[in-house]
């Protein structure tokens, strides 16, 4: 519905970007579900590629090509939202010579990802909402009328780009590390983290006080998304437990009541007894983290708007 929406409250024309479909002037698109949205040379490219920071479309894959792409010319805003998608692209897009703004986490609904995007990338601009299209036309007014690529990518003479062993090169070429023969091989410095989506070793990228963090098949995460996702990982683990301790139990429980050898029953009603037990634990461990928690997501909403 975005699309649609964007177009009856503004003069801008908006719709679901198509793959290779040509970039035109006065023009909004919007990802689509489940799909990167991508810049390359003139067109959008809209793309299942491995999700970033949990998520397709992901803020970061976007932010990134046009700044490869484009360079100076582009200008990246990141608004209210959770975690910190938004923040490497927002970095990428300032150190090609491009503009960054950033919404006032004091003006936000959610300020997880102004506050992260505002200590990795140092945004030239923070407004508030109702700051941003006045600056964002006037930015654009004084910008060049065309279109031009201002910062093309130097390769060296064998056709492959120019790669900093162990900077964050990797995170503008999300699959510089499929050649990788070995975890050691790839670009960034291996880390001691797994990925919790494919279970592949991780390659941790540094600029600055920036932290990324990328497989070899392009899963990437920031230190918070990677922070979360193994969080969820880790219950869904302990979750698993605890129904492989039920059913054993259960198990144990039916079988001791179909035997006739009084010794082996009993056995198995006080193993049966001991698992119900270390799932009870297990159960309990959860529901404490999530007590724990509970206060801490209260804390960080308005209360007014939780009302609402």
């Amino acid at each position: 519905m975005l699309p649609s929406v964007l177009s009856r409250v503004g003069p801008l024309q908006a719709s679901g970007a198509t793959d290779l479909e040509p970039i035109h002037h006065g023009h909004i698109y919007v990802a689509r579900s489940d799909h990167h949205l991508l810049i390359d040379d003139g067109r959008v490219r809209v793309q299942r590629g491995p999700r970033e920071n949990r998520h397709r479309p992901a803020i970061d894959p976007l932010f990134r090509t046009a700044a490869r792409e484009y360079g100076p010319r582009v200008i990246g805003i990141v608004l209210s939202g959770l975690q910190d998608d938004g923040s490497a692209g927002l970095y990428a897009v300032k150190q090609r010579g491009g503009i960054a703004i950033v919404q006032d986490p004091r003006d936000t609904l959610w300020d997880e990802m102004p506050r992260h995007a505002l200590g990795y990338a140092s945004p030239q601009y923070v407004l508030r909402t109702d700051e941003i299209p006045a600056h964002l036309v006037e930015l654009v007014q004084a910008g060049e009328p065309a279109m031009v690529k201002k910062n093309p990518r130097q390769k060296k003479a064998n056709g492959k780009n120019h790669k900093n062993k162990h900077s964050s090169q990797g995170l503008e070429e999300p699959g510089v590390n499929l050649e990788a023969a070995t975890a050691s091989e790839g670009e960034g410095t291996p880390s001691v983290f797994a990925c919790p989506e494919c279970h592949g070793v991780l390659w941790e990228f540094k600029d600055d006080e920036m932290v990324h963090f990328r497989c070899r098949v392009g899963h990437s995460y920031g230190t918070e998304s990677l922070t979360t996702e193994l969080s969820a990982t880790s219950e869904a683990a302990l979750w698993a437990a605890v129904r492989a301790l039920e059913e054993k139990a259960a198990m144990q429980r039916r079988v001791a009541a179909g035997s006739r050898q009084e010794p082996l029953s009993k056995r198995l009603l006080d193993q049966s007894d001991s698992d119900d037990s270390n799932a009870r634990l297990i159960r309990d461990m959860i529901f404490r983290r999530d007590a724990e928690l509970e206060p801490e997501l209260s804390a960080s909403e308005d209360p007014e708007e939780k009302i609402a």
